[in-house]
């Protein structure tokens, strides 16, 4: 995943005085010598052909800085001074985003901020990168300038390294011959899965770094390799425009829909259904195992909740009593994916459920380790028996998916 550095800074450098390169150093929290970065590429316009100097008035120790090598080559991302970003700030310091006064605010307690955004690729650590409104920046004249033209090739250049990257984390296989068989093993759905993961993973970074405006243009399309997506974006933009127009087209397919005979009969058959009834009965159904989970969330959530705040106040993510809570919903929630399904007998796509349930049973070790730290950990001193109360909800359901594993094998 993408290496983020801000608080670990002390002081660093950009220089790109020179066309078609980036060199820097940036001094760390904990490190002696500096880390030496030399790129192919140039920053965006605001910044192309200067020298950037920034310091850090708070540093402090980050976790993420330890993996940094301390000589980076590749090649540039988005490099500026002038990227806009939404900060949190005191009532009174709210700003509108025309700077008239008749204009709504930018939001609750917020200001748009220039950040300072250096991002790169490396060989050694992948994607990197720099976003702070908290530095000191100080930017020299320019000794070159970039035209307009330029600037868009780099940003393209910049999409590609990006595209190139997340292929990385992707690993798209080789398209395979198809016999016609469906091939309904563990093993099988087991890659299948790990596809799946991969290919969140890397739409994840991409909207953390293009964010929810990605998904309205084409940037996220392409860097995901979505090339059948791209100008999807246009059409939408077209359609809404025609709704703006007040063409009633949008609504039509609603009124296609409940002229078919399939929807009628749907609208007849819920139309004389009690909700309540449907909601109690599928209660009664769930699968024994699902509900156990079910139950086990519930109990985190409603028997922490001071400690919850506490650590949410301080946490950056990955706590023990993170890791505790979220290794436990992704039980709950596959469970209820894998077993929640009508008539569940395990006799559907068998192999999908014996994947799943061995994902939870990974997921209920890295559970166990998380309750393990937060046993020994002088601050829940006076909450061990709630958490041994937890690691036997915690066994019971691990014995659970091993004998329902060994229920579908045949075992």
């Amino acid at each position: 995943m993408a290496l983020r550095l801000d608080t670990a800074i002390i002081r660093g450098e950009i220089d790109n005085t020179t066309r078609g390169n980036v060199r820097g150093k940036l001094w760390l929290v904990g490190r002696e010598d500096p880390v030496i970065i030399d790129l192919r590429g140039d920053a965006w316009r605001d910044v192309a052909g200067c020298k950037v100097i920034f310091t850090n008035p708070n540093p402090a120790r980050q976790s993420a800085a330890a993996t940094l090598q301390t000589k980076q080559k590749g090649h540039v991302g988005d490099i500026t001074a002038s990227r806009k970003v939404k900060v949190h700030t005191a009532p009174e310091e709210q700003e509108t985003a025309s700077g008239d006064e008749d204009e709504d605010l930018v939001g609750p307690a917020s200001a748009w901020h220039n950040s300072l955004y250096i991002e790169w690729f490396s060989a050694e650590n992948g994607r990197v990168f720099i976003e702070t409104t908290d530095f000191n920046v100080s930017i020299s004249a320019w000794v070159w300038e970039m035209d307009e033209a330029q600037e868009d090739a780099q940003k393209m250049s910049n999409l590609h390294a990006m595209r190139e990257w997340l292929a990385g984390i992707i690993q798209r296989p080789e398209p395979k011959d198809d016999d016609g068989e469906f091939d309904d093993s563990e093993e099988s759905w087991e890659d299948s899965l790990k596809q799946s993961d991969r290919l969140t993973d890397a739409n994840m970074e991409a909207i953390d770094k293009y964010g929810i405006e990605g998904m309205h243009d084409d940037r996220i399309a392409f860097v995901m390799g979505w090339d059948h997506m791209l100008g999807g974006s246009r059409d939408r933009e077209s359609e809404a425009d025609d709704d703006e127009d007040g063409d009633d087209a949008g609504e039509a397919w609603k009124e296609d829909l409940e002229g078919m005979p399939e929807t009628a009969a749907l609208q007849d058959e819920l139309a004389g259904e009690d909700f309540e009834e449907l909601l109690e009965k599928e209660d009664q159904e769930a699968h024994p195992l699902q509900t156990m989970a079910r139950d086990f969330v519930i109990r985190l959530l409603t028997e922490l909740p001071e400690e919850r705040t506490e650590n949410a106040a301080t946490s950056d993510g990955n706590t023990a009593l993170d890791r505790f809570i979220r290794n436990s919903m992704n039980i709950s929630g596959k469970l209820a994916g894998a077993l929640g399904m009508e008539d569940f007998d395990g006799s559907f796509h068998t192999g999908h459920t014996l994947a799943i349930l061995r994902r939870c049973l990974n997921w209920a070790n890295e559970a166990f380790a998380a309750l393990n730290e937060l046993m020994e950990d002088a601050a829940w001193s006076d909450k061990q028996d709630l958490l041994n109360e937890f690691r036997g909800e915690l066994f019971a359901i691990r014995d659970g998916i091993n004998d329902l594993r060994k229920q579908l094998r045949g075992d």
